[in-house]
């Protein structure tokens, strides 16, 4: 920080810190193989992933989030915290992108990406993965 700076500057930027190294640890054991929720299947080891058996071909973007989305099965996950964990602290963009990705997404993996069952959305707050 350049000097002069006020106090409140200070304080947003170390709540700022404070918050990103919150994300950035560990909060659960990493994944050991496969991951599954409802019919859907990844291998975080050898980047795959298939619903009812058949292969999905996810953007890198699409595979961490649906990652994301089945390691914290069924608990809700904000969209600051989607953006902060897949697309990094450092993030300076449009919100709407992670919205365009759920979506595509859930094309890929919802039988009917109009009525989602998988990946449902909390209103005005984020998403959360259901079985």
């Amino acid at each position: 920080m350049t000097k002069p700076f006020s106090m409140r500057e200070l304080v947003s930027r170390i709540r700022a810190q404070l918050r990103r190294a919150a994300i950035t640890a560990p909060s659960e054991p990493p994944a050991e193989g496969r991951l599954a929720g409802g019919p859907i299947e990844v291998d975080p080891d050898h980047h795959e992933a298939s619903v009812r058996g058949r292969p999905l071909q996810l953007t890198p973007k699409e595979f961490e989030l649906l990652e994301l989305f089945l390691l914290r099965k069924g608990r809700l996950l904000t969209r600051e915290r989607l953006i902060e964990e897949v697309w990094g602290p450092d993030y300076f963009g449009d919100t709407r992108t992670l919205d365009v990705h759920v979506k595509r997404l859930r094309q890929k993996i919802e039988e009917d990406p109009h009525q989602p069952r998988h990946i449902v959305t909390v209103r005005g707050l984020g998403y959360k993965f259901v079985d």
